[in-house]
């Protein structure tokens, strides 16, 4: 009976370990290691509901182990470029790799066509470093559910009048979607957005439906309130 007993007890115990190592948690990559610890410090103390396992790299059979458990990937690239072929061929690979587990990039550049070529290769947020803690754990936890965290201050500025040609942004949005964009986040109605842009109506749909496709939208509320509540609350 003591041996059984004994048993039962190693088997509760293993059982417990697995349901342990089991746990969701977030996967930092970052290679600093005085970034890497204030970072995990900070996102734990400021309301992140996962455990954070940091790494310096992508590579290493640690962690490969901890891909089976991720709920989310962050990965810090620092002031390099996503736009570069280099960097834009790790990203697509990392992403390739860790699927259906969400990426999110911690960047030191704010630019949007950084944030623009992020969102084409899949990554579910792009972080300045700009922002607050507050603003980074409310960008992993609306990753989880299944949104994009893009920083609103891009948004922001790609909305106002620009002397500058939208090439930039042929690889996501047309000039006429950057002006529907900016009307959307005012609350306005598709039979306004129409009036105040000079086209039709079906015209509007038309721009909107193409909005909603490459945000990953299913509804035009749905489109509005990633671009204007999440973030502008965020902020």
């Amino acid at each position: 009976m003591q041996y059984r007993a004994a048993s039962e007890g190693v088997g509760e115990c293993q059982m417990m370990i697995a349901e342990h190592n089991l746990e969701q948690r977030l996967v930092l990559i970052c290679k600093s290691n005085l970034d890497r610890e204030c970072l995990r410090h900070s996102l734990l103390n400021t309301g992140l509901r996962l455990p954070v396992v940091c790494f310096d790299s992508a590579e290493g059979g640690d962690i490969e182990t901890a891909r089976i458990n991720a709920a989310v990937l962050l990965l810090h690239i620092g002031a390099r470029k996503v736009t570069d072929p280099d960097v834009s061929a790790e990203i697509k690979a990392l992403k390739a790799d860790w699927d259906p587990v969400p990426v999110i990039l911690l960047s030191e550049r704010e630019d949007w066509e950084q944030v623009v070529c992020a969102v084409e290769l899949g990554v579910r947020g792009f972080i300045p470093t700009s922002v607050g803690v507050k603003i980074c754990v409310e960008a992993v936890h609306l990753a989880m559910a299944g949104g994009i965290f893009i920083p609103a201050t891009c948004i922001t500025a790609k909305s106002q009048p620009q002397k500058t040609s939208h090439h930039d942004l042929s690889g996501l949005f047309t000039a006429r979607e950057i002006q529907v964009i900016h009307l959307l986040r005012q609350g306005k109605a598709n039979k306004t957005i129409a009036y105040e842009l000079t086209m039709s109506e079906s015209t509007v749909k038309v721009h909107m439906h193409n909005i909603m496709k490459k945000f990953g939208a299913t509804n035009r509320t749905e489109v509005a309130y990633k671009l204007n509540n999440i973030y502008q609350n965020l902020f």
